[in-house]
């Protein structure tokens, strides 16, 4: 992932000059990044993408869970992130009558806090992505 946002709190004294030095740990998560064209490759403003994870992708019944939507910006684009590691995910967009496209999302792998299933999801208050429960 490009950025990881960082608090830290601090309180100045009058006349006082702070040196500070914010040190980052290695960021291992992963987003993805997309534009949505029509056939003329002309950007698509406000499509809906749609992301879903695969559960067993490569089993006879693969399932799928809606963990998240957006609508593309001006430019046709759109975002989401933070990715967890080994997962299967696919991507699926609306635009007025416009066939939906699907596709599969394999990420690199992380280790701290991802988009999972649900609302109700542990991982939507923040816990290690290691300490999520996998069922929708």
């Amino acid at each position: 992932m490009a950025s990881k946002v960082v608090k830290f709190n601090f309180k100045p004294c009058e006349n006082e000059q702070i040196e500070a030095v914010v040190k980052l740990g290695e960021e291992k998560r992963s987003v993805i990044h997309g534009i949505v064209v029509d056939s003329n490759n002309r950007p698509i403003k406000n499509a809906v993408v749609k992301l879903l994870m695969v559960k067993n992708p490569s089993g006879c019944k693969p399932t799928v869970c809606a963990i998240t939507h957006t609508f593309t910006d001006e430019y046709g684009q759109f975002l989401f992130g933070p990715l967890c590691p080994d997962r299967c995910y696919l991507i699926k967009v609306w635009y007025n009558d416009v066939k939906i496209r699907e596709v599969v999302v394999d990420p690199d792998p992380c280790s701290e806090y991802c988009l999972k299933c649900s609302d109700a999801s542990p991982c939507r208050d923040k816990k290690r992505a290691d300490e999520c429960d996998d069922d929708c």
